[in-house]
């Protein structure tokens, strides 16, 4: 009988939640991503230096080479060496035992008990994720490199039965945009590890970079590996600056054998992603006979997407097949990922062999050529023993038969790929996307854009609900992708995965029913506190105070942290809040005067984050009721529009949360006041960014009404009057007293042949709507 007895299994039926034993208990399971099991015992183990270790004889070496890395590390830490057991009898033992009735590979069973520590397992990779939950029982002095004589050694008591929800759980890193070291690959490697991730994705190739060494195409690193400029500040700015340095690096063939290996020893996965057929600049400027055009053509500098992809024609075929089969030669993950994302169609449309090769395949248009070539990469990659895995763009035009889908733009592509029963790894880039901010304090690190706390990680469910029961065995599981181009270095790199990593873990490893983000915020500082052992320059945004205009008996602010046994201390005259700053208890009241809120927060008496700031402007319209209505469309809103009426200007870049975002058909904006109120201007605060598809409106009208249903026009503005006056519509008029205020919005529409990324639906930012 297994050692968790049924007396065990009783006993864990009276602990609901996680949160509620770690709450409860002495003793404390930091344990991240959080078992699926977990019943407390009194008590601890003791590691000393006369511990050992005992295999079951049914066990083979691999169950020994998986606890070797464990054993090697606690020897470096506490220097006790686990001399091997000839019996499992006794005490101050640890015995690893083979059970082939767990129902899952990567599943393991463990007890900690006063006398001894039990560990079954059905495969190795079973045994070294015991191990890696016994690492963060064990003290974190554990994560030294150097010998720590004073630390007692202690494992709390516990009863652990685990086992992963998803087989896919996967961490991205983009090393195209800035070279990223072998050790710091190796780091994330370390890491991904620890938290019961299994799979590395290595994106190593695409517009201002090939990163891996190719010996029958030497051009790919000597010209493609490198790039004469970069592009500084965000790539939404202009006018452009760029730092002329010459940059760039790979990888050679045999050091990417050896980081293989590195990730074969602690049971991860290296998935290599190839891109095609866009993102190929690098490789045109190494052989430009392979683009349409012919070039020539220099490795990029900026990031976006660029028109010179891959041409159909049997050159570059020949010459993507001898690249697969050197690259399938050197990784063995059972997947190359050969990209297959935003691939401008323009070059094929005007190319001669394209063309021809659209007619001699019977394909309608220039999305089944994109099809076709994803296919015809499909058969060599099957030719190689391996399968391909593709973002969700290979869906258009037609998937191929065998393909596996990652789904990044939102959850649409994943539900339709599983809908056809294709394989579905989720990584929504509004859930996965570690270049998005961290926070909304405009004082974070410049990014792509974007917002994703830890807790917007932590909340996604990649089995989405849309999916019938028969199609969720086609979702594998979860990855976050790292994509670098505002990451230049590893400092900043390390900033923007961790600690979000962790919160990818417990998505990727724990059932839903077990997640508990109170009980997650307990756990993550024990982890923030190793990543402080091991160097690791983590963000402290989990700290960061968040600040919501809310409309309670007028225009409030509520300040909020995540992080427990944190208090808030803040000023509101624009000084720098202190330990003596008054502690936040209820929220401020924000009149129709400027105002500056500044906040911190604190725990243990430290200040644990950035400074919070956020200036208010005087506005009739703060905190009144807004309605977006008579559109069809997508729409990004932070509280039911009260982010145009919160009396704060939007930050750059205007993909954060204080803009009010809408692509779609024609609105109205009305503003309710809850009584007469005498107004004389309105000023209506856009973004104009066209090389982003962002465009102020077409025009707008602008009316009100002093009983709220007969409205009367008082001023029109059109897009190339607020285009001029960089996004703003501004009416003045003699002073009324009224009820509402309409704007009627005539969206910018379909970006016209004259602009950039003409042909696409354009976009609506607002961040403010401010009546005087």
């Amino acid at each position: 009988m297994n050692f968790i007895t049924i007396k065990t299994i009783l006993l864990f039926s009276f602990f609901s939640l996680f949160s509620v034993i770690v709450r409860t208990q002495s003793n404390e399971y930091p344990i991240i991503p959080v078992p699926a099991e977990l019943v407390p015992q009194k008590g601890s183990f003791t590691l000393n230096d006369k511990t050992q270790l005992y295999f079951q004889n049914t066990m083979d070496s691999s169950f020994e080479e998986a606890f070797y890395l464990f054993r090697e590390h606690l020897k470096r830490s506490t220097g006790f060496d686990l001399p091997k057991a000839n019996t499992n009898s006794g005490k101050n033992i640890i015995i690893c035992k083979l059970n082939t009735n767990l129902e899952k590979d990567e599943a393991y069973k463990l007890l900690v008990s006063r006398s001894k520590i039990e560990i079954e397992a059905k495969t190795p990779i079973g045994l070294f994720y015991a191990l890696q939950s016994i690492r963060q029982l064990l003290p974190m002095e554990f994560e030294q490199t150097t010998l720590s004589t004073s630390t007692k050694w202690n494992i709390p008591c516990c009863v652990i039965n685990d086992a992963p929800t998803f087989v896919y759980r996967g961490l991205h890193m983009d090393v195209c945009r800035h070279f990223v070291s072998v050790e710091e690959v190796k780091k994330y490697i370390d890491q991904i590890a620890m938290l019961k991730l299994n799979t590395f994705h290595w994106h190593l190739t695409d517009d201002q970079a090939w990163r891996i060494e190719i010996k029958k195409y030497p051009k790919l690193t000597t010209v493609g590996a490198y790039r004469n400029r970069t592009l500084q500040g965000h790539n939404n700015d202009y006018p452009r600056v760029w730092d002329n340095t010459r940059t760039g690096g790979f990888y050679t063939q045999e050091e990417i054998k050896d980081v293989v290996d590195y990730a074969r020893k602690r049971f991860v996965t290296i998935i290599p992603e190839i891109e095609m057929p866009g993102h190929a600049t690098a490789v045109v400027a190494s052989y430009p006979e392979l683009s349409c055009s012919g070039g020539p053509f220099d490795v990029e500098g900026r990031w976006g997407v660029f028109n010179d992809v891959f041409c159909t024609k049997d050159e570059t075929f020949s010459f993507l097949e001898d690249v697969l089969t050197e690259v399938a030669a050197l990784f063995p993950s059972p997947y190359i990922h050969i990209g297959g994302d935003e691939c401008p169609k323009v070059r094929w449309k005007r190319c001669h062999a394209c063309q021809q090769r659209m007619k001699d395949e019977g394909l309608e248009d220039e999305h089944q050529l994109q099809s076709y070539f994803v296919k015809r990469m499909e058969t060599v990659v099957h030719k190689l023993g391996k399968r391909i895995i593709g973002w969700d763009e290979i869906l258009e035009g037609g998937i191929a038969p065998d393909a596996t889908v990652m789904s990044w733009r939102g959850i649409a592509g994943g539900i339709s790929a599983a809908k056809q029963g294709h394989d579905v790894i989720m990584t929504p880039s509004e859930a996965m996307y570690f270049d998005f901010y961290q926070s909304s304090l405009h004082t974070e690190p410049l990014a792509i854009g974007g917002y994703l706390p830890i807790e917007r990680v932590y909340a996604f469910n990649p089995y989405v609900k849309e999916l019938e029961p028969k199609d969720l065995k086609h979702i594998l599981g979860v990855q976050a992708n790292t994509w670098t181009e505002y990451m230049p270095d590893a400092q900043h790199r390390e900033m923007m995965v961790f600690p979000r990593v962790a919160a990818l873990a417990e998505v990727g490893w724990t059932s839903e029913k077990n997640k508990d983000f109170d009980s997650f915020a307990i756990r993550l500082p024990k982890l923030m506190k190793r990543y402080d052992i091991m160097g690791i320059n983590y963000s402290r945004a989990f700290y960061s105070v968040v600040g919501t205009a809310i409309n309670d008996g007028g225009l409030k602010l509520k300040l909020s942290t995540i992080a427990p046994e944190t208090s808030i201390h803040y000023t509101t005259d624009g000084s720098d809040p202190t330990l003596s700053s008054p502690i936040y208890r209820e929220p401020i009241p924000v009149g129709e005067k400027e105002m500056v809120v500044k906040a911190i927060s604190v725990k243990n008496n430290k200040v644990m984050y950035i400074p919070y700031e956020r200036s208010f402007i005087a506005n009739k319209a703060g905190g009144q009721k807004v309605v977006f209505e008579n559109a069809d469309g997508v729409r990004f809103e932070q509280n039911g529009s009260g982010n145009l009426t919160d009396c704060t200007m939007g930050g750059r870049p205007v993909s954060r949360p204080d803009w009010f975002s809408y692509a779609g058909t024609d609105g109205s904006i009305t503003i309710e006041f809850e009584k007469l109120t005498s107004i004389s201007k309105i000023t209506f605060s856009s973004a104009n960014q066209n090389n982003v598809l962002v465009y102020s409106p077409k025009s707008i009208n602008f009316l009100v009404s002093e009983d709220g249903t007969t409205f009367f026009p008082v001023g029109a503005v059109w897009h190339q009057q607020m285009a001029a006056a960089k996004g703003k519509a501004i009416v003045s008029f003699t002073p009324k007293k009224v009820k509402k205020i309409k704007l009627e919005i005539a969206m910018y529409g379909i970006i016209p042949n004259t602009e950039p990324n003409s042909g696409e639906m354009s976009a609506l930012f607002v961040d403010e709507i401010i009546v005087e």
